[in-house]
């Protein structure tokens, strides 16, 4: 009988440590650990017990489009110039990069202008949209109210003293009307920043665009006494400057003047 009893808690116990199998009609949950792409880097769980929240791994705020307002002022209207923002599918240097697209809004600028202001903010890298990834950008205009002051300038730029904006709004040809300068990145060379000009036009009640205005020369602003309009054409070697005057609405060169790389002597 003993002999009996030993065998059966043999049995019992053989049974108790013998692995667990699933069967096919049982659920299995299994915790999938998604990774958050964020400035290029992926967020991965910390080994300690007290794990902190990273900072800025919310990107469910962040849309994929948004837009920014760029205000713009000339000949006592306003116009709202939408800049579109939307975020890249691919990676550059390990982030999402931004792409600027213009929405067309107002008469009162040709369809040219759109697109030598979507061009140039597609190009110049030096701002915001392009220098940073496109959280930082989004978390930027954010905080700025989705507005875009720093394209427009309003001030005459003397000649070495600054660089000009994406527009300049001011009276260029001296009619009585504000003007506008639109920086052409596209079209432009090294140490040689081409703008395209738009005249107002009273009758039509609009910007009109002036082909060839500057003669295909780089415009570098005014001179010291901003009566006079600074346009020439640079190489490694020398710059060739013109300084013009407005006669009946168009450039006329008054004096001209080379300045060479080796030599310390400038124009004007």
């Amino acid at each position: 009988m003993k002999k009996y009893i030993l065998i059966l808690i043999l049995l019992i116990s053989c049974v108790r440590n013998q692995p667990k199998n699933i069967s096919n009609n049982e659920d299995i949950h299994i915790a999938k650990i998604d990774s958050t792409e964020i400035e290029g880097k992926i967020l991965s769980p910390t080994p300690s017990k007290k794990q902190s929240t990273p900072k800025n791994i919310d990107t469910l705020g962040v849309p994929l489009k948004y837009v920014v307002t760029i205000p713009l002022e000339a000949n006592k209207k306003k116009i709202d110039i939408r800049l579109l923002l939307s975020r890249s599918e691919d990676l550059l240097r390990g982030k999402h990069y931004t792409i600027p697209e213009i929405e067309e809004g107002t008469s009162f600028l040709p369809k040219s202008a759109y697109e030598c202001i979507e061009g140039t903010v597609e190009f110049q890298h030096s701002q915001v949209i392009n220098y940073n990834s496109y959280y930082y950008t989004y978390n930027y205009y954010k905080n700025s109210g989705f507005i875009e002051n720093d394209y427009i300038g309003y001030d005459k730029v003397d000649f070495r003293n600054g660089n000009l904006n994406f527009i300049t709004v001011m009276d260029i040809d001296e009619d009585g009307y504000e003007d506008l300068l639109i920086l052409d990145l596209a079209s432009s060379m090294r140490d040689n920043d081409m703008y395209q000009f738009y005249r107002w036009s009273e009758k039509e009640s609009k910007f009109i665009f002036v082909p060839d205005f500057f003669d295909k020369a780089a415009f570098y602003g005014w001179d010291k006494t901003g009566k006079y309009l600074i346009t020439g054409v640079s190489d490694t070697k020398e710059r060739k400057l013109y300084k013009n005057k407005i006669v009946k609405g168009k450039l006329k060169t008054v004096d001209q003047c080379t300045e060479y790389a080796v030599s310390d002597k400038f124009c004007w």
